[in-house]
């Protein structure tokens, strides 16, 4: 469904319209919906829960993490990169990220990004 979604939002939006959702999703952490944005409430609600599931599943899980003890690590400052590499796919960002929380947390002291 997730797929669908972003499949949809990618053929009934122009590039600057795509653009300006990314921007606010990664400024705000909230992805615009309603009519004026062409985007439904339960589409954000699939695609945000897919994000979510393929971030722990294929990413933390390597590292011994979960999305509660990877987030508990990470600063509120860092929000907007994490949320523009999740929106583009870019998950090796989240694997640098989450192997130095990681190995942080083995030896027991703080982790400073």
């Amino acid at each position: 469904m997730a797929d669908e979604s972003l499949d949809r939002f990618r053929d009934t939006h122009s590039e600057a319209q795509q653009q300006f959702i990314l921007d606010a999703y990664v400024a705000t952490g909230e992805i615009p919906t309603g009519e004026a944005f062409g985007i439904e409430e339960v589409e954000v609600a699939v695609v945000e829960a897919a994000f979510s599931q393929h971030l722990e599943r294929n990413v933390l899980q390597q590292h011994g993490l979960n999305l509660q003890s990877y987030l508990e690590h990470v600063d509120a400052a860092d929000y907007p990169a994490l949320r523009r590499a999740a929106a583009k796919g870019e998950w090796h960002v989240f694997h640098g990220h989450a192997q130095a929380i990681a190995a942080a947390r083995k030896a027991g002291t703080a982790f400073t990004d």
